[in-house]
């Protein structure tokens, strides 16, 4: 390899260098943006339901609020246990019947 191609190929990998410093700047300015924007947004959020809390209008939309999310988590819940209670009833006789031997026996003293 001659001393041309030797400097040919050290400044190609300066450029991919210098490229990637950029993109990396740029992911990292855009990150930066994105996290400013959450927190802004969060803080903006936080205010209002300060003043609407100080003010004491807007309580029933909070509660509201609060209601809508802990019927989401009620519903989302509600759909776990049927889902697990369905697994259980696919479960053979046999071995349920086997569980529950093993338990009474394990708990109860003889």
């Amino acid at each position: 390899m001659g001393m041309e191609s030797v400097l040919s190929i050290g400044e190609r990998l300066q450029k991919l260098l210098e490229k990637a410093e950029k993109e990396a700047k740029a992911k990292l300015a855009e990150a930066q943006k994105r996290a400013e924007d959450m927190v802004s947004e969060a803080k903006a959020e936080s205010e209002r339901r300060r003043s609407v809390v100080q003010r004491g209008t807007g309580i029933d939309e909070l509660i509201q609020e609060a209601e809508e999310r802990a019927r989401k988590e009620a519903e989302k819940k509600m759909e776990e246990y049927e889902a697990r209670a369905e697994a259980l009833k696919k479960i053979p006789k046999g071995k349920m019947e086997e569980a529950v031997v093993f338990v009474l026996k394990e708990v109860l003293p003889e």
